[in-house]
């Protein structure tokens, strides 16, 4: 790029050296031959090509360092990413390290095998401090990257649940990812939801570097809902997938531990209304015995008073037919003595008072003479 035609003061010529070398981030790697780890907790270090006479000077700031997770040492093979700089005081050309990560299987896995220990040293894998996922999940909160097919694989198996899904798009490989992720992690810890999903694809021991940094596993081991981790991975599990709630190594499984409870929970309405529909009918049933009961019962109440009635009323002509005040109206009287009826001429002496009843009225009357 053609600089434009002035004249620098030496410091304003490194720092427009300095903008244009920081857009060409590289990937350089190589062996440590030099280690100075200052007070401040920057360390200044030198690199060199295993094979050749090439050094490069290197500078790796305090928080990039913690972060990456490794505690370098001469003799290491890295591979670091960043940019070169010119340091204006000195006039001395560095490379600015963003990231370093371990070169070589083995020296990964012992990293691995080392960091592992610890922290199972501090109980971070214990089962007794996982946390249990909620039941009837709503609300997600996803990290991965946008790309490639892990979040369509996440999305289209997702049960049709009315999630409401919250996705932070990040880098899921090496060691450059970690800031990725970390940033990550505190953008969703703002959120409200109530799981967090890490996802992303297989690979070897040195692609999934980042999930295998303890500053990552202790945010995720401090997240304040529960985590599941559906990282790939085959003998080596990362070390993040141990420290989550719940692990498994599919986008596709993440989903069925999410949906179970959904699941579970519509067979149970299913099964509850299998069990209404039975009661139902059987209520059903019951009320139309009832009904046919009533009906009959109700019958054979009509069928009874109206016997009744008939029985009544025969008793009633019957009464009416044999009431002796009838007679009367046939030339017949009632003698009455004392308020007994006389129905012979026994008992009668001359000189007792009679009541004698006619049809239309009544006689008083002395006995004068009584034939028998």
């Amino acid at each position: 790029m053609e600089l434009p035609e002035k004249i620098f003061t030496v410091s304003e010529y490194i720092e427009v050296l300095n903008v244009f070398l920081k857009r060409e981030e590289v990937k350089l790697i190589g062996e440590v031959s030099q280690v100075q780890k200052a007070v401040s907790g920057h360390v200044y270090f030198s690199l060199k090509d295993q094979n050749g006479d090439a050094v490069m000077s290197s500078v790796i700031w305090k928080g990039n360092y913690m972060r990456c997770g490794i505690n370098m040492e001469v003799g290491m093979e890295l591979m670091l990413t960043g940019h070169p700089q010119i340091y204006a005081p000195r006039g001395t050309f560095s490379f600015v390290a963003e990231t370093i990560e371990l070169r070589g299987e083995g020296v990964l896995k012992k990293a691995y095998d080392e960091l592992k220990k610890k922290l199972e040293g501090e109980g971070i894998f214990a089962p007794e401090r996982k946390r249990p996922l909620p039941e009837l999940i709503h609300k997600i909160g996803v990290i991965t990257s946008r790309e490639g097919a892990v979040i369509h694989d996440f999305v289209n198996n997702l049960g049709k649940f009315g999630y409401e899904v919250n996705v932070v798009d990040s880098r899921v490989e090496g060691q450059q990812a970690i800031k990725s992720l970390i940033e990550a992690i505190h953008t969703l810890k703002k959120k409200d939801i109530e799981v967090l999903v890490m996802i992303r694809g297989g690979g070897s021991l040195e692609s999934l570097q980042a999930f295998n940094n303890e500053a990552l596993v202790r945010e995720v081991v401090d997240f304040p809902v529960p985590v599941i981790a559906g990282i790939g991975h085959d003998k080596d599990i990362p070390l993040v997938a141990l420290a989550a709630d719940f692990m498994v190594s599919t986008p596709t499984a993440v989903t069925h531990l999410i949906n179970r409870s959904w699941q579970e929970a519509y067979a149970k309405i299913d099964q509850i209304s299998h069990i209404l529909l039975r009661v139902a009918q059987e209520i059903k049933k019951i009320y139309a015995d009832l009904e046919l009961s009533w009906s009959a019962m109700l019958n054979h109440t009509a069928e009874r008073i109206e016997a009744i009635k008939q029985k009544i009323a025969f008793a009633e002509q019957t009464i009416k037919f044999n009431d002796p005040t009838r007679q009367l109206k046939f030339g017949y009287s009632i003698v009455r003595k004392g308020g007994k009826v006389m129905r012979n001429a026994q008992g009668l002496e001359k000189g007792d008072s009679l009541n004698i009843e006619l049809s239309d009225g009544g006689v008083e009357s002395t006995v004068d003479r009584v034939t028998i």
